[in-house]
């Protein structure tokens, strides 16, 4: 019996190129509508830069999917040649930080707008654009300096077949550090399952949860003035757009946060057991992290009136 996952392979960088593409896009654009002087608001300069990492990251995967998947064959080892391993290894470890930064930037995000609706006298001094530049800052500094920690794990080696062709290929192999040190990769296991997957996703539940249950009563406290539903109805619907965006982004992360951390239960032998699932079901959670980074453009059109309004001047304009 055929392996499905093996036949889905010829056509995964297919796939992923059309959501790659479609997210850049829809991204940039974001990005622009952001970045208008009318939406120059806290939470809106953090979602321009939301965008950016997004772009980033599709970008980093798309340039990966092509060198792999398209001039390469990841079914046929012939085909590895030494800098097509090399553009592979750094495209994803890129791919990896710049969605590290994503998801502190969708952090970032729904802590200033937890601020902003449940203690808006302290917003007044806190969700400043300057504070937000200030986090924006940090956070990138801390998020890359940490996704540098995979960089060690692999090389590229030169491999000699030994058959009849004397063919000689090039793989992704754990490096001399690696091997010197089995606690490596179970620690890597525990930092990416735990502090990069399952803290963010039970962060932003309780944020969304907490954002969720103020809108619900004020909803109920303006439904009486109706000088000022207009404007509660908009400002409630800014915070389900973002509690929305966070919940696409905690469905998508979920099933990899739980695999990494199942397999840091598994010792030295933590890396093999992550690889061996992965490699079954790789492709399918690559696409779950690359709608999450293409989703929210969409979002942004069928859920905020000002986002649509920039949206069709940016049009109309051109």
């Amino acid at each position: 019996m055929v392996d499905p996952t093996l036949v889905y392979r010829r056509y995964h960088g297919y796939v992923s190129s059309l959501i790659c593409l479609t997210g850049i896009v829809g991204n940039i654009v974001s990005c622009i509508v952001w970045n208008r002087k009318k939406s120059q608001k806290p939470t809106f300069f953090i979602l321009s830069f939301l965008a950016v990492a997004d772009t980033l990251c599709l970008l980093m995967f798309q340039i990966y999917v092509v060198c792999f998947f398209m001039m390469m064959s990841p079914n046929d080892e012939e085909t590895y040649t030494e800098a097509g391993m090399y553009i592979v290894m750094i495209s994803f470890h890129l791919f990896i930080a710049f969605h590290m930064l994503s998801t502190w930037f969708t952090i970032t995000m729904m802590i200033f707008r937890y601020i902003k609706i449940v203690k808006p006298t302290l917003a007044s001094k806190v969700c400043t654009i300057k504070r937000a530049k200030i986090s924006i800052a940090v956070v990138t500094v801390t998020v890359l300096l940490a996704s540098a920690a995979n960089y060690p794990f692999y090389g590229v080696q030169k491999i000699n077949q030994g058959n009849s062709t004397n063919a000689t290929i090039y793989f992704l192999m754990p490096t001399a550090f690696t091997k010197s040190h089995p606690e490596y990769p179970t620690l890597l296991l525990w930092i990416y399952g735990v502090v990069v997957k399952i803290i963010p996703i039970m962060t932003i539940v309780i944020l969304c949860s907490l954002i969720i249950c103020h809108v619900q009563n004020a909803k109920r406290r303006v439904q009486d003035i109706t000088q000022n539903l207009s404007s509660a109805e908009a400002y409630n619907q800014t915070s389900l757009m973002l509690t929305v965006i966070a919940f696409i982004y905690v469905l998508t992360e979920l099933p990899i946060g739980i695999m990494s951390f199942i397999s840091g239960f598994h010792g030295d032998d933590g890396h093999l057991f992550y690889f061996l699932l992965f490699s079954g079901v790789g492709d399918l959670l690559d696409l779950c992290t690359l709608v999450n980074s293409t989703v929210n453009f969409f979002v942004y059109i069928s859920m905020s009136g000002e986002f649509r309004r920039i949206f069709c001047k940016m049009i109309k304009c051109s």
